[in-house]
């Protein structure tokens, strides 16, 4: 059975290290960068927080490619922010048109002194500044279920190997 792991989280929190890492876990896999898809409009160009229509585009192309990733036999590793509406979303999409796969969905997390640490030590154009605070204030008002929640506030990039196996055992982040 092949699985789909939507690695989200606030701005800053580790998304994209740990979606990168755990994709190499796996001898078939492939890796969706949002924010890669995101940055294919060029003209017109809004981010998506403040462009619905923006952000529908990018998930309908996530939810796409991730399809298709998914027929050729590949895990699939998204690396974006993904509210539970999205997941839903995204879930019916990929569920009419693949059987036998399952999604796992983790909210990474860490307390708000660490994720504005972790946001300076990204290069300058990268970094999210007030955004990834707004961003974690949007995961709390939502009222998801705690399950979801990875707190990775004190582990290191030396415990990655334990984040790995969590993400890929923890029967709480199925969705």
């Amino acid at each position: 059975m092949n699985k789909i792991y939507i690695i989200s989280g606030p701005a800053g929190v580790g998304k994209s290290t740990t979606a990168k890492g755990l994709a190499e876990q796996f001898d078939h896999s492939a890796y969706i960068e949002g924010d890669l898809i995101n940055h294919m409009v060029v003209g017109g160009y809004l981010p998506p927080w403040k462009s619905r229509d923006s952000l529908l585009l990018v998930w309908e192309n996530i939810a796409d490619l991730t399809i298709n990733f998914v027929k050729v036999n590949k895990n699939v590793i998204i690396d974006y922010v993904a509210f539970p509406e999205e997941v839903e979303k995204l879930s019916q999409k990929i569920y009419a048109e693949v059987q036998n796969v399952e999604i796992i969905y983790v909210i990474l997390w860490v307390d708000s002194d660490e994720l504005l640490r972790r946001d300076a030590l990204r290069i300058k154009e990268n970094q999210m500044g007030v955004r990834c605070l707004e961003l974690m204030n949007e995961f709390e008002s939502k009222g998801i279920d705690k399950r979801f929640f990875y707190n990775i506030t004190y582990l290191q990039p030396a415990d990655s190997e334990e984040i790995f196996l969590n993400i890929r055992e923890n029967p709480s982040f199925k969705y």
